[in-house]
């Protein structure tokens, strides 16, 4: 965690909120589910992150007749791509305030943006070397550049955002298995594209 005034205020003002809604949930010492748990947590997420940024992740630790919360923010640096906020979860990987804005505004969330982008580029990164400069995942694509080793993810499309030629170049013979069920058709009549390893000529056709 960073260690000066301004985070020590920030992080004094997000326990003194997180510790009021709790008591206001929570009788004291009461059992909680975990359902209830995760209910909260959800909660904590989205309320902390439209009340106090994006990049804060806050843990909240359900104890035996007390209660503490974790905060911390994401390391920023200033580059001359503007401010990198570092992934929680990647090591080498950083994301730009664009990158950022934009995915809060095509993923429709108003959630920590750091917390969904690392558990999307869990399957983004599987597809490393096979478009140079994008990473794809179930829900849509990022564009990324490499420097001094690390990765810097510039910029999110969703996946309704797409061409009918991104979406074969991205979600094609190598990737197709890995989009979400929502975007697969049972019927080949309803589909955009077909894997060409996959089509067969009618029968009789030689």
């Amino acid at each position: 965690m960073k260690n000066n005034r301004s985070f020590d205020h920030k992080k004094a003002q997000i326990e003194h909120y997180v510790k009021a809604e709790y008591t206001k949930k929570f009788r004291r010492n009461a059992r909680i589910s975990i359902r209830k748990r995760q209910r909260f947590m959800e909660d904590m997420t989205r309320k902390v992150s439209k009340k106090f940024g994006k990049d804060v992740l806050c843990l909240v630790d359900f104890t035996k007749g007390g209660f503490t919360t974790l905060v911390s923010p994401a390391h920023t640096v200033s580059t001359n791509l503007g401010r990198l906020y570092n992934s929680f979860t990647h090591p080498q990987i950083s994301y730009t305030s664009h990158c950022l804005e934009r995915f809060s505004e095509r993923a429709e969330s108003d959630k920590n943006c750091i917390i969904l982008m690392d558990a999307y580029m869990d399957d983004a990164l599987l597809t490393y070397g096979e478009n140079e400069g994008y990473l794809a995942c179930p829900s849509g694509v990022f564009a990324y550049e490499v420097d001094s080793g690390g990765m810097i993810i510039k910029t999110y499309i969703n996946f309704n955002l797409l061409s009918e030629d991104q979406i074969f170049k991205f979600y094609g013979s190598g990737t197709v298995t890995r989009l979400s069920e929502e975007f697969l058709a049972e019927d080949e009549n309803q589909t955009d594209f077909i894997l060409s390893e996959e089509y067969t000529d009618p029968p009789g056709k030689q």
